[in-house]
């Protein structure tokens, strides 16, 4: 019994460290992945809940007269000459009263607390298309801030000088939205940072785009909107989002 443990080796302290050195190696390629992962999922559901909330909402203003037999306030689903922006400043007063409402920002959301700043479409643009540089022509230039322009144009609501003024609505759940016209009197759609000022407040990660969907003789509803979004480098749209399994960001 002497002889067979006497030829046990036990490791040797450096041994020890370039094992212990090999792990954490490892745990720091695998650690973000898994955060990322983690992150993801969270945002997701808070996303669909927030998509929950905002429905019944919808489904509440029934009971009121004037938003009978449907609230005027959509994007139509079959036809652009369809759309219906009426009742949408009254909508909108609706859905501010009956949230968990704990901060109203009419404008201003970044100074007055409301919002963090957040990047425009026209930002984003930029950082993933690089301008070119100080020696290109003139006309590489000028082509060049046409496509920002162009980029941007029917979306200015999403600019980053307008993001500074933004007015916003912040629920006692953390759900900050932000609608694309302060007063809400037309374009039904909204901003949604599933997770209020807590960071990364990134366009595809943490933040997504809502649009008030519906028709004719219907209860519009919101689903995720299929224009004028934009997402920053890395990030999911609003749709892969919503679409979330568990194996989606594995």
């Amino acid at each position: 019994m002497k002889n067979f443990c006497s030829k046990i080796k036990a490791f040797t302290l450096s041994e020890m460290i370039i094992s212990l050195g090999i792990i954490a190696v490892i745990a720091a390629l695998t650690l973000p992945s898994v955060t990322y992962n983690v992150n993801n999922r969270a945002n997701s559901a808070l996303l669909k809940k927030a998509v929950i909330k905002l429905n019944d909402v919808i489904e509440l203003s029934m009971a009121e007269s004037k938003f009978q037999p449907y609230p005027k306030c959509f994007y139509s689903k079959t036809s652009n000459d369809k759309h219906e922006f009426d009742q949408c400043s009254e909508l909108y007063t609706f859905i501010k009263n009956n949230l968990r409402t704990v901060k109203i920002c009419n404008s201003n959301g970044v100074a007055e607390g409301c919002i963090p700043q957040y990047k425009g479409k026209d930002t984003v643009f930029k950082e993933q298309n690089p301008p070119p540089g100080d020696d290109a022509s003139q006309a590489d230039k000028d082509k060049y801030q046409q496509d920002v322009d162009n980029n941007i144009k029917g979306c200015e609501g999403w600019s980053y000088e307008n993001m500074k003024n933004k007015a916003a609505i912040v629920t006692s759940d953390g759900i900050t939205l932000i609608p694309y016209l302060n007063d809400f009197s037309a374009y039904p759609i909204f901003a949604v940072d599933v997770n209020g000022k807590k960071a990364p407040n990134r366009f595809g990660y943490d933040v997504f785009f809502l649009v008030l969907s519906g028709d004719h003789g219907q209860i519009p509803s919101f689903e995720a909107a299929y224009f004028c979004e934009y997402v920053e480098k890395g990030g999911y749209t609003t749709q892969e989002m919503m679409n979330f399994t568990k194996e989606r960001f594995e």
